[in-house]
């Protein structure tokens, strides 16, 4: 039998919230769980803060507050009023630390691994969530079923069981969207729906629904509306059954799009739930309408919350991509701030005090700290999230979310100004204080108020001027690409980021993109979220014209959830001439249709004969030079043996190879021979200025093999040209008139032909593409040959980023020959032939073909923008 303790007034008149003066476990907890929820407040309010520094700024701060500092306020409350509730007696604290400690680690799990883009992480992050709130739902149960004196709103507690489930589900959906498990583009938003709507409505909503039945007369301090406990049980059969309708509706409309009104039919259970749960709250308003900080964030949450139910069902019912449209673009502000932020403020003002306070004097004090300017705070952030929420953009909408900041963000501050306050307590053994101490203290309070609330607005205030260091405006020049008209622009999209995340144009620039999907997901751009590539599978390209830019623009990626989580692209029109080391396709000052100067020498592509011997001796020096790359620019250049590519080494199988490397170089250099197969450890070590290596290797097997240096960063070393390519001929290699070679490489410019950034370098964003290391050199020194000859080209690509889609046109290859292997001979059973021959860096081979009509045919890469970088020649057929 459980004892318990008289009361002195029912238990609909007040709630038993507050424990006797001094320190005990539970308010420790309380203490704890506080100052847990503001941290993530306050990083939530940073990460908004950090836009354009931070990947996925949007999805962290939506989760930082509803996965951080609200799941942390619903595990730590809802046992707290489930204890009160069923008369439970206290048990012991560390079960509930446990389980607290469980969901946070799992928690941070989560968004590091979303942000950092690493799945496994968010996916084990999801199960310890999902662990962690089991565990949290089975304890309501037992206490539940162990108790045997309850008060009239033991419903509420089974309330806090549906929200459990809610969580279990959708986290269990959200881990499974983290790790990929719905490539389908509509599958992926019908689950990201059924996501968002048991999470935010599920999770958080159903105990802000219930726990509002007993909360709002305790903060009014009125007596319950006799009718709140009959509600309160039809309220929980109208909100959980049409969630559970809308949500089944949700994922349906992944199989059949007609299933979303379903769903918009179960939101409408759901909204009517929630309207006929403010019946109670209305009669208990009219007794005492509410004049402090609490009741009046719990109404305004409440009706932002009936708004967005509103938004919710329009959109379902206009079919589930205006649904998710809506979720992302208006509803995760409205519920996020309007409602959880807005909920937590009024919540924790009133719950704070009466649970770490210590008693009357002490819960007098934290009030009047957390209470503080509560009035123009609550102005200012309803107003900013109502400016929010209004179909605008640029100044309009920076200005909105400085009111919302200014207005919600400075409540965090407060809470750790309370928890200070908190550890001075009144002196023991006085009477009561004197009015003189009193108006001393409540100085004090004020000053450790406004002090807080004033760092939050210094901060707020550098934001909205651009001097806070992640501002966009203050970001530096060269993160903007500036595109050239009609040349198309590289950028690539992943996991969930676009590159480059800004490009610069003049009015009236003919946009042109190249978009490559680099991720493990499908992905789109669009522009505007209407015109631009299709779905985009990974590894998938597509060329697109966007047409004539003349004012800013945005393009975002239009897979449910992706924009939300950052996949946009901000297309800036600006007058500002680009400078060196933007990554600038164009380049200023570079005509790509420009003849070479006289002086300039081609590099020849004809591959000399083998040796006759099985030995060969050769000796590369490395050299630091400046070189012409394309015509009138000139450009720093790492070499072996001063070209770019390398000398061409030509062998056999069987053939030993003895290099010298010599480095005369500055810097460390190493060389690595694909041909060969030898221990990295002492072959490819460094070699330091002035110092020497002898590199031996067997050529056991045929190909074209790239040769490069393995310096770290070795992609700067290999942009800075030290690679070339060693031919071993196959055994039954057959003759051919001529034999040449091509090596695609990319230049990645520097700031006056210096030495380019690494971001530029992982960008994968090169201002040329070239053949054997000069744009275009083969338009200015065509390769001749006769009608009727028989011709090969051994193609190579040394990166250190771009594949190769090499492509000869009006022509066909009859022999191609790929990474050691023949994929194609004349006479095949199937009489086909090739149109080009794809390569990754890294990769080479040959193809062989026969001209038998006089003309000019175009080498080139059918990665039609690094055509246009400068990767394209000629070959003259004459009689």
């Amino acid at each position: 039998m459980i004892d318990h303790e008289p009361e002195a007034a029912p238990q609909y008149r007040r709630l038993p919230l507050t424990e006797g003066p001094g320190a005990s476990p539970r308010r420790r907890r309380h203490a704890i769980a506080a100052s847990l929820i503001a941290g993530y407040l306050i990083a939530a309010a940073g990460t908004v803060m950090a836009h354009g520094v931070l990947a996925m700024p949007e999805w962290l701060a939506l989760h930082l507050l509803v996965l951080g500092a609200a799941s942390n306020a619903v595990l730590v409350y809802s046992r707290h009023f489930a204890q009160a509730l069923l008369h439970a007696r206290p048990g012991p604290e560390w079960p509930a630390s446990a389980r607290l400690a469980a969901f946070n680690l799992g928690a941070l799990a989560v968004l590091t691994g979303m942000a950092a883009g690493l799945p496994w992480v968010a996916v084990a992050g999801a199960v310890l969530v999902v662990g962690a709130v089991f565990a949290h739902s089975a304890a309501l149960i037992a206490m539940a079923r162990a108790a045997t004196l309850s008060g009239r709103l033991r419903v509420v507690v089974r309330y806090y069981v549906a929200a459990g489930i809610c969580l279990i589900i959708g986290g269990t959906l959200g881990g499974l969207l983290a790790g990929g498990a719905f490539p389908s583009p509509g599958w992926q938003q019908a689950v990201r729906l059924a996501h968002a709507h048991l999470n935010l409505l599920g999770w958080l909503g159903l105990v802000v629904v219930g726990t509002l039945f007993m909360l709002w007369p305790a903060v009014l301090r009125t007596r319950m509306a006799d009718t709140a406990p009959r509600t309160a049980r039809q309220v929980l059969v109208l909100t959980t059954g049409g969630l559970a309708v809308a949500v089944t509706g949700a994922v349906l409309t992944g199989w059949h799009p007609a299933a979303h009104w379903a769903a918009a039919a179960g939101m409408a259970g759901y909204g009517a739930g929630v309207a006929y749960a403010l019946t109670p709250a209305i009669r208990e308003m009219r007794a005492k309408p509410p004049r402090s900080a609490a009741p009046v964030a719990l109404l305004a949450a409440n009706g932002w919350l009936l708004a967005a139910l509103a938004v919710d069902i329009i959109g379902l019912a206009l079919g589930s991509t205006v649904a998710d449209d809506l979720l992302g673009r208006l509803l995760v502000p409205v519920l996020g701030i309007g409602v959880v932020a807005q909920i937590l403020t009024g919540a924790l003002t009133f719950l704070i005090p009466v649970t770490v306070g210590g008693g009357p004097s002490s819960n007098r004090r934290l009030t009047e700290v957390l209470e503080y300017a509560w009035l123009p705070r609550a102005v200012l952030g309803n107003l900013g999230l109502l400016l929010l929420a209004l179909p605008t953009a640029g100044d309009p909408r920076v200005l909105a979310w400085v009111l919302a900041l200014a207005g919600f963000g400075s409540f965090p501050a407060l809470v750790v100004a309370a928890l200070v306050t908190r550890r001075r307590p009144a002196p023991a053994g006085t009477a009561g204080p004197s009015a003189g101490s009193a108006r001393r203290r409540l100085a004090g309070h004020e000053i450790l108020a406004l002090g807080s609330v004033a760092a939050v607005l210094a901060v707020l205030t550098l934001v909205s001027a651009g001097a806070w260091p992640g501002h966009p405006d203050n970001a530096a020049p060269a993160t903007a690409t500036t595109a050239s008209s009609g040349v198309p622009v590289a950028v690539s999209l992943s996991e969930f980021t676009v590159t480059p995340a800004t490009i610069a144009v003049t009015p009236g620039t003919k946009l042109v993109l190249t978009v490559r999907n680099t991720g493990r997901m499908n992905h789109d751009l669009k522009l505007d979220g209407r015109q631009g590539t299709g779905t985009l599978a990974p590894g998938a390209q597509q060329t697109v014209d966007f047409g004539v830019v003349t004012q800013d623009e945005q393009a975002w990626c239009t897979v449910p959830g992706h924009r939300q989580a950052g996949m946009t692209l901000t297309i800036h029109t600006t007058t500002t001439p680009s400078i060196a080391g933007q990554h600038d396709p164009g380049m200023a000052g570079m005509d790509m249709n420009a003849a070479p100067p006289p002086t300039w020498r081609p590099y020849d592509p004809t591959l000399q004969p083998a040796s006759g011997g099985t030995e060969h001796d050769v000796t590369l020096r490395v050299e630091h030079a400046t070189i012409e790359v394309a015509p009138g620019v000139r450009q720093q250049v790492w070499t072996y043996n001063g070209t770019v590519p390398g000398p061409v080494l030509h062998g056999r199988v069987g053939d030993l190879f003895t290099v010298h490397v010599i480095n005369n170089g500055d810097l460390p250099h190493s060389i690595d021979f694909h041909a060969g197969q030898v221990s990295p450890d002492t072959a490819m070590r460094p070699i330091p200025p002035g110092g020497e290596l002898t590199y031996s290797f067997r050529a056991e097997h045929a190909g074209i093999w790239l040769y490069h240096c393995a310096t770290a960063p070795m992609i700067q070393h290999l942009a800075m040209g030290m690679y070339g390519a060693v031919i071993i001929d196959p055994p039954t290699l057959a003759p051919v008139a001529t034999s040449d070679v091509l090596v695609q490489s990319e230049f990645y410019l520097g700031p006056n032909g210096g030495i380019p950034a690494t971001p530029q370098l992982l960008a994968a964003d090169p201002n040329l593409v070239v053949f054997n290391g000069y744009a275009n050199q083969y338009r200015s020194a065509p390769i001749h040959v006769r009608i009727g000859q028989r011709i090969r080209l051994w193609v190579l690509d040394a990166g250190p980023n771009e594949p190769s889609a090499f492509h000869v046109v009006g022509t066909q290859f009859d022999t191609v020959f790929k990474e050691g292997t023949y994929l194609l001979q004349p006479g095949n059973t199937a009489d086909g032939a090739a149109q080009e021959l794809d390569l990754q860096p890294g990769e080479g081979g040959f193809v062989e073909l026969t001209l038998t009509q006089p003309g000019t045919y175009t080498i080139t890469t059918h990665r039609l923008a690094d055509a246009e970088r400068g990767a394209m020649g000629s070959i003259i057929v004459e009689p």
